[in-house]
């Protein structure tokens, strides 16, 4: 029988959460599409800041690269779909 030893990481801090989470700020204004591009990008912050090869610096970097980068999809989204529309 073989024993696998695995290596408990200690759950994130709830300021790391709420860190993580500004991108959920695009539901107020996004919709379905900004909730759905938030929660995605909320993930990504998550494993993030489970890294344990990033920095302080680069983590929170990183934080804000995800969170723009989900809105600046949802705005192409948003702008493609108002020019089908119309």
């Amino acid at each position: 029988m073989e024993y696998v030893e695995t290596l408990e990481k200690a759950p994130l801090a709830k300021k790391a959460h709420f860190i993580a989470a500004w991108p959920l700020l695009l539901v107020l204004f996004g919709g379905a599409i900004g909730g759905a591009l938030g929660c995605v990008a909320y993930i990504l912050n998550l494993k993030i800041y489970k890294s344990q090869t990033l920095s302080k610096l680069q983590k929170v970097l990183a934080n804000l690269l995800c969170g723009m980068s989900a809105i600046s999809l949802w705005w192409f989204i948003a702008t493609w779909v108002q020019s089908t529309i119309s």
